[in-house]
């Protein structure tokens, strides 16, 4: 996760940055996505179209914020990490590692 890159406010770069806070939250595994829409209180095929790259509207990342405790909306949409407790930002991390290995 850069800082400061120019593309990071793209869609599909924060379909990624949802698809490694999904893969955080729930651990990973077959069925995760709708385990984890389940938890936000959202339609699976809703959060699939957002983690294929779909816009994220500025409910679901406050609700996504208020859900998961340290998250930052900057980091939603602009993969800045500096707001986050350093906790979180090794868990993302290790989410994000864990999915690019996997």
């Amino acid at each position: 996760m850069s800082r400061n890159n120019p593309d990071e406010l793209d869609n599909s770069a924060i379909a990624h940055r949802l698809r490694i806070l999904r893969y955080y939250a729930t651990g990973g595994g077959q069925g995760s996505q709708s385990r984890f829409a389940v938890q936000l209180g959202i339609e699976p095929r809703r959060w699939n179209n957002f983690e294929r790259g779909f816009p994220l509207p500025r409910d679901m990342a406050v609700r996504l914020v208020r859900t998961i405790p340290g998250l930052t909306t900057d980091w939603i949409w602009l993969g800045r990490e500096d707001g986050l407790p350093a906790r979180l930002q090794r868990e993302l991390a290790n989410a994000r590692d864990a999915l690019s290995s996997g």
